[in-house]
């Protein structure tokens, strides 16, 4: 077999090897957000459905959150973090990722972090740490969200 045929039957499957190993979040670098407001909510029944949105927009590579959901651990409900002094804003990844964060106690972390799985289409996670009360013992709750562009 020469050289040639050997890399023409080779080439196919080394591209073929490297595309599954850089996984879907390098296919999707190149995915055209848009701009626009964003509405969604969590899955958390133990909140009711008026308090699970959270709304956020997008412009020129940047996204606001507008609107954060409330959160609940046992008997006891997240209060706002991100939007208390004013609505956030950062920068949007290049493989269409955000994450607003803001420290609770030393080392632990509020953070509410998405992932655009389409153009118009954001899933994503929130994170909120609870301090030791009479309704609900101290930990973390952690809830799923989606969005859609509107």
């Amino acid at each position: 077999m020469s050289r040639k045929e050997l890399v023409r039957i080779l080439l196919p499957s080394v591209a073929l090897a490297a595309a599954l190993l850089l996984g879907p979040g390098a296919a999707d670098a190149g995915v055209a957000i848009k701009t626009g407001k964003y509405r969604g909510k969590t899955t958390q029944a133990a909140v009711a459905t008026a308090f699970r949105k959270i709304e956020f927009s997008v412009k020129k590579g940047k996204v606001t959150l507008t609107t954060e959901p409330t959160v609940a651990r046992e008997s006891c409900v997240s209060t706002p973090v991100f939007t208390l002094d004013g609505n956030p804003t950062h920068k949007l990844g290049r493989n269409g990722t955000f994450t607003f964060t803001q420290t609770f106690l030393g080392t632990k972390v509020d953070k509410i972090q998405g992932r655009f799985v389409s153009p118009n289409e954001v899933e994503g996670f929130a994170i909120y740490h609870f301090s030791a009360q009479d309704l609900c013992s101290r930990g973390r709750s952690k809830v799923n969200f989606t969005a859609k562009h509107k």
